[in-house]
């Protein structure tokens, strides 16, 4: 038997399903609503900002994000028919015109909306201002009433010095009096005077002397310093400061009923846009919101419904006239020139010799035209060497005669080489080059185009399409755009796609997913893609709206490109990601890479191989985590998440399943799926849930030290969630309205509302925080009544925090310290919640907010022992725990709950303001402690549950526990 110790480093390895006994140390029974930050320990997680409530919308439809840039960035959703967005930064909406073929009804003013909504914003900027013009000129009025009265104040402080084998007290504010009656007097380390009188403003307070035995075997008798402070400010300052508070409430009341005229006159106009019937053929007609995919490239996001199948338009190309072309290639005297028509035979024979007569084309041509014009229905115009000849119904032609085997010829709709067309004929001629006789592809259809456009004359051979083809997509089948407009509103539209403009369906054939619906969309090397069934088809480079080549003769690297995928299973690929080497395809059974070994990607050079076959969740689209991508798979009761590690074009990837510690833990369920590579975060949720299963990892070069599995419980249920650089973003709804809230995942100690005496500096943790609502002073019942900017949740803890300095204060302790935390009962009804707390609270810089815990389950204690790859433990021993050492950072008060079987639950409460380990004016906060908890119970017994259940901030670094440990008298081996 014998007394051990062993040292948890940290918390960092997150939750494990595990048994205890085989778990690592620092994995974890449960955590919720904790944040593993690799240097600063395990945090309670950061508190989510109240950003805006988002006016008319509903927990429905498809919601999304739009991040153009830091100015430019909107949260949005279609719903009801139409498309909603709002300003990330405020919140503020933004008009949205759906455009044609939806069915907006003619009731609908776009021109009257636009200015109705900028009316409404401008209104309800102003109002925020109002508000903080208020929320000074209460801090103003505050100051000057504190400081009508002159005020003593109690100084007194001691510190020490260690020399080598001693112990030094000094004062650092107080008065020290010697034997000689010399007064000593300080003030935050400052001496003030050295005399035998008393400064002015300074008397003796109390008498410390017996407290303070070091500084009295000196000499001295020690005293508090009472200094006295004069009024600061006039009666006349505080009339003025009550007029302006008067004059600034009066503002605000008028800005809040001109804000509420406002946004009625624009729910007015927004009410005669809304869509009651869509059309039959509208793009979004019964889509559902896992039927909708956005992908934003700057002012353009694109809307894909992916049950719509893609169509052409039934309008075809002109079908060819009756017409002909005969050529004189070679004039010869004394030859006879036939062209039959229809089995009529029409000649021309030229003079014997020179002496006879002038023989050329023009005679020639001439002279059959002028005898076959208006015969039968033909016309015939002449034309340079040859001769135009059309009917208004079909016919036959040959040519005969001539000196030359061609030295007449005709065609009609084809011909065999592009050489033997002439330079002049019919403007809008079009014939068909065969090239090969035996090989469809490398025809092609040429058009000749007159110069300035003259009906028949010479001119130039153009490329163009066959006679009698589709060449129109059909764009109300198409993926739409949403444009952002200058005004800053957006129009819902859809896009206009380039025509097939030359060649047939041999040579430039339609694209795979026309016929099919389009599963994904993207952009990847200066084009735009779509996945349909088992194909990936990519637009021209850089003409992100043509899906045709440009030319029917040769390949071109920027031509569009459509390949197929294919596996021993049926293939429907779903999303795609981007990697070093190519682009990953995910179906639901495969994932493939489309890759070249060149440097350009073209129709020439791309190609598709089969990456692994692992099953992926179709609806949920996998996500990037750097160079590696993660997915997930699901069973019928919970979802498992999969990362591929070195994606290579030449081997497979390896791949590992992330949630193998917690094989019980994300519901099947989850339908979100999000990353930050930044942030080496993945986030999983389900929208109308409150949960969200998170995965965080620590990466070193090929190496992850850390990695940990987390929950969040959010306050409201979750209804979209997503990264921006360092902050993550969740749109929530209470059941009835939509919020956005932003959380702070850097934890830097740079900026916040809480001020050490060390400088450390952070936020509150609270959800739905807001900083200095609108408030009112009732001086009768000596009452402040604060509004909540949102409406309640019941169920939850409504916080309010009275900081305790004046709105607008400097950044000292006094005023960065915590005067009160309260938890007020929330009173009155939707649109108008509020709380009464007693005192003037008016100035005062409050948060508001909801309370959340932070719960770190740790599992039973045993003696252990573990390398990279394994735990072992000795769970036969006999181990009776004493006590735990809690070393923490940053930390407000701590409960630890002690649940011992057969004992009721009970905790112990580690508050950092402990005598004479905390300054005056301070925060409930310590940069680092020790927490002692004592336990004296079997291990086999104990559970502990580490709570953080106020608005401060908990960081535990690592833990230690001393027990007595017993072997049962076997040694181990």
């Amino acid at each position: 038997m014998s007394t051990v110790t062993q040292r948890i480093p940290n918390l960092f390895l997150g939750i494990s399903q595990q048994p205890d006994t085989r778990k690592f140390p620092g994995q974890v029974r449960d955590s919720i609503n904790a944040f593993p930050d690799y240097a600063l320990g395990l945090l309670k997680r950061p508190g989510g900002k109240f950003i805006s409530s988002l006016i008319n919308a509903n927990s429905g439809g498809r919601w999304f994000s739009i991040l153009r840039d830091d100015q430019e960035k909107y949260v949005a959703q279609y719903a009801d028919n139409i498309f909603r967005i709002w300003s990330l930064i405020d919140g503020s909406p933004r008009r949205v015109n759906m455009g044609s073929n939806t069915g907006v009804p003619g009731g609908c003013n776009q021109a009257n909306l636009q200015p109705a909504l900028a009316d409404y914003n401008t209104a309800r900027a102003l109002t925020a201002t109002r508000l903080t013009e208020l929320n000074n000129a209460q801090s103003a009025y505050e100051e000057a009433l504190e400081g009508q009265y002159s005020t003593v104040t109690a100084l007194f402080q001691v510190n020490y010095n260690y020399p080598y084998g001693d112990i030094e007290q000094y004062i650092v504010s107080g008065i020290l009096k010697n034997a000689a009656g010399i007064y000593t007097v300080k003030n935050n380390n400052s001496v003030v005077s050295v005399s035998a009188s008393l400064p002015a403003g300074y008397a003796l307070g109390s008498e410390l002397t017996d407290e303070h035995p070091l500084l009295a075997s000196q000499g001295y008798r020690i005293y508090q310093a009472a200094l006295t402070v004069a009024a600061t400010h006039t009666a006349g300052q505080l009339s003025t400061a009550s007029t302006a508070m008067g004059t600034a409430q009066t503002n605000y009341n008028n800005a809040v009923s001109d804000e509420a005229t406002k946004r009625s006159t624009y729910n007015t106009r927004l009410g005669n846009c809304a869509i009651t019937t869509v059309p039959s053929n509208a793009y979004l007609k019964d889509a559902t919101a896992a039927d909708l995919e956005f992908l934003t490239l700057n002012d353009y996001t694109f809307v894909l419904n992916k049950k719509k199948v893609v169509v052409m338009k039934a309008a075809t190309t002109a079908a060819l006239p009756f017409q002909a072309m005969v050529v004189v290639t070679v004039v010869a005297y004394n030859s006879k020139y036939q062209i039959v028509l229809n089995g009529t035979t029409y000649s021309f024979t030229t003079p014997q010799d020179a002496s006879a007569g002038v023989a050329d084309t023009q005679t020639i041509t001439s002279s059959l035209a002028s005898s076959i014009n208006g015969v039968s229905g033909f016309t015939a115009v002449a034309v340079g060497p040859g001769i135009y000849i059309s009917r208004s119904t079909s016919f036959t032609i040959e040519t005969r005669g001539s000196t030359q085997e061609d030295g007449i010829f005709a065609f009609q709709d084809q011909i065999s080489t592009i050489t033997r067309l002439p330079n002049q004929t019919k403007n809008g001629y079009k014939v068909k080059v065969t090239n090969s006789q035996d090989v469809d592809v490398d025809d092609m259809w040429v058009e000749f185009k007159t110069t300035n456009s003259q009906s028949y004359g010479p001119g130039v051979w153009e490329e163009t399409t066959a006679p009698g083809i589709t060449y129109e997509l059909d764009e109300l089948t198409m993926p739409h755009q949403l444009v952002r407009q200058s005004d800053g509103s957006f129009k819902f539209e859809p896009v206009t796609w380039e025509d097939r403009v030359v060649g047939d369906d041999e040579t430039n054939p339609i694209s795979s997913f026309v016929g099919s619906t389009i599963s994904g969309i993207f952009f990847y090397r200066n084009r735009l893609g779509f996945l349909s069934n088992e194909a990936v088809v990519l637009s021209k480079a850089g003409d992100y709206f043509n899906f045709f080549v440009g030319t029917a003769l040769t390949v071109s690297d920027d031509d569009p490109i459509d390949i197929t995928a294919s596996s021993t299973r049926p293939v429907s690929l779903n999303y795609v990601l981007q990697s070093s080497v190519g682009l990953v395809l995910y179906g639901q059974n495969d994932q493939f890479l489309l890759t070249t070994d060149s440097d350009i990607l073209s129709p020439k050079t791309a190609k598709i191989n089969t990456l692994s076959t692992y099953e992926c969740e179709s609806d949920v689209k996998a996500v990037p985590l750097g160079t590696t991508q993660a997915f997930i798979s699901k069973t019928p009761l919970y979802t498992r998440v999969f990362e591929l590690f070195e994606i290579s074009n030449d081997r497979p990837p390896f791949m590992y399943e992330q949630s193998k510690p917690v094989p019980e833990l994300i519901p099947s369920t989850v339908d979100s799926l999000i990353s930050s590579p930044g942030l080496s975060i993945v986030s999983l949720g389900t929208k109308g849930a409150s949960m969200l299963y998170q995965y965080k990892f620590l990466q070193d070069g090929e190496k992850r030290p850390a990695q940990s599995w987390y929950k969040w419980q959010l306050t409201g249920n979750l209804l979209d969630q997503f990264f921006d650089a360092s902050t993550f973003y969740t749109v929530v709804t209470d059941g009835t309205k939509v919020q956005v809230l932003s959380y702070d995942l850097t934890q830097a100690n740079e900026e916040g509302f809480l001020t050490l005496p060390t400088g450390e500096k952070t936020d509150v943790c609270l959800d739905w925080f807001d900083t200095n609502p609108y408030r009112t002073y009732t001086s009768g019942t000596d009452t402040t009544r604060v509004f909540l900017p949102f409406d309640h949740i019941t169920g939850k803890t409504f916080t309010v925090m009275a900081l305790g300095g004046f709105i607008g204060g400097s950044n000292d302790l006094s005023s960065q310290s915590v005067g009160a935390v309260l938890y007020p009962t929330v009173q009155g009804s939707a649109g108008a919640y509020y709380v009464d707390i007693n005192g003037d609270y008016r100035g005062r810089d409050l948060i508001v907010g909801y309370l959340y815990n932070m719960e770190v389950e740790l599992p039973k204690f045993y003696i252990s022992k573990s390398d990279s790859d394994t735990a072992s433990t000795d769970y036969t021993a006999d181990l009776i725990i004493h006590r735990l050492n809690v070393s923490t950072g940053l930390s407000g008060p701590v409960t630890y709950q002690i649940n011992i079987t057969g004992i009721p639950t009970w905790s112990n409460v580690t508050n950092v303001t402990l005598p004479n380990n905390y300054a005056l004016n301070n925060v409930n906060m310590q940069a680092t402690a020790n927490h002692v908890v004592p336990v004296y119970q079997r291990n086999e017994n104990l559970g502990v549950t580490i709570l953080g259940d106020t608005p401060f901030p908990v960081s535990i670094l690592g833990l230690t526990w001393e027990g007595r440990y017993n072997n049962k008298f076997y040694k181990r081996v």
